[in-house]
């Protein structure tokens, strides 16, 4: 009976020592949102790649990835929360503090296509010349969507408005069932879907560093003399995890995306691993800067922004 009520002891004991601890990551995008499943994919080897932590994944959307944030801020010591370009909106409006977060690790930049109903792919971007007003559909003011829109109005002349969604594709979904939305940014494997409800709907350009190729046919925005930031989404930890965590984390993800491979995200995701430099710069420092130049551009057309609101 005494050996028996050792061995349930030890193997108790054996439990708790080698239980993972559990590390939630607040999704801030649905799940058809093109890069969850390629995270999800991350995270399984991230957990088969070592004993201390498990990782599951908690969708959180809404608020321009603020929901997540906040989600986490609950409880910073065993979650992290994806974030995207909104995240440099936040800041600037005084809803997040950013000395409040660390960058784990970043997915890098969408290879994403600017889709219209009112253009020509032959011409490209060229071809909205003439608009007098374009309705954008997006995920929150001032992301990439949103600044593209922007950049490409103030050199063509046409005045914009801006409607957000959860996701880029209830945005194209819309505009596939013929409402109002002129332009839109998501993936091309979804644009392909939607032409054949709506053979109007044309890619103008491919907002990311490289043609897609899906459509390498298809100019991207910077070839078309458009300096576009590209679509990036960041994993964060609140800075009261404690950093020697935070540390470990960043290295099991890395590598984790790492073997996941730049095939397998751009299949999956239209997404290309981040362009860090050489030698590599670690992801705090390439979130830090990606965020500088959102903020730069935010601020350079905060007039328009606010106007595309009302």
């Amino acid at each position: 009976m005494l050996k028996k009520i050792l061995l349930v002891i030890l193997c108790a004991y054996g439990m708790i020592v080698n239980a993972k601890e559990l590390i939630t990551v607040e999704f801030s995008s649905i799940p058809s949102q093109s890069n969850a499943t390629p995270y999800l994919k991350m995270l399984d080897i991230a957990n088969s790649l070592q004993d201390k932590y498990e990782f599951v994944l908690e969708f959180k959307p809404g608020g321009n990835s603020l929901v997540a944030m906040k989600a986490m801020d609950q409880s910073p010591t065993n979650r992290i929360s994806t974030t995207s370009p909104a995240f440099a909106e936040n800041v600037l409006t005084g809803q997040l503090n950013e000395n409040d977060y660390v960058a784990i690790t970043t997915q890098g930049d969408a290879c994403w296509a600017v889709i219209t109903n009112i253009g020509d792919t032959r011409t490209g971007i060229a071809s909205l010349k003439g608009q007098k007003e374009i309705v954008v559909g997006g995920v929150g003011y001032g992301t990439s969507a949103h600044l593209a829109a922007i950049i490409i109005s103030k050199r063509y002349g046409f005045k914009i408005r801006y409607i957000p969604y959860k996701a880029n594709i209830e945005a194209l979904t819309q505009m596939a069932s013929g409402q109002p939305i002129n332009f839109v940014i998501e993936r091309i494997s979804n644009y392909k879907n939607f032409k054949q409800k709506n053979p109007n709907l044309e890619v103008l350009g491919i907002n990311c560093p490289h043609r897609n190729p899906l459509m390498p046919e298809v100019k991207t925005l910077a070839e078309q003399g458009f300096d576009v930031p590209t679509i990036f989404m960041t994993t964060l930890a609140n800075v009261k995890m404690p950093a020697e965590k935070r540390r470990e984390i960043s290295q099991i993800l890395d590598q984790a995306q790492m073997q996941l491979g730049n095939k397998y995200m751009m299949e999956s995701a239209d997404m290309y691993a981040p362009m860090f430099a050489n030698p590599k710069i670690p992801t705090e420092e390439f979130f830090n800067r990606r965020v500088l130049q959102m903020k730069v551009l935010l601020h350079r057309y905060e007039k328009e922004v606010e106007d595309a609101k009302k």
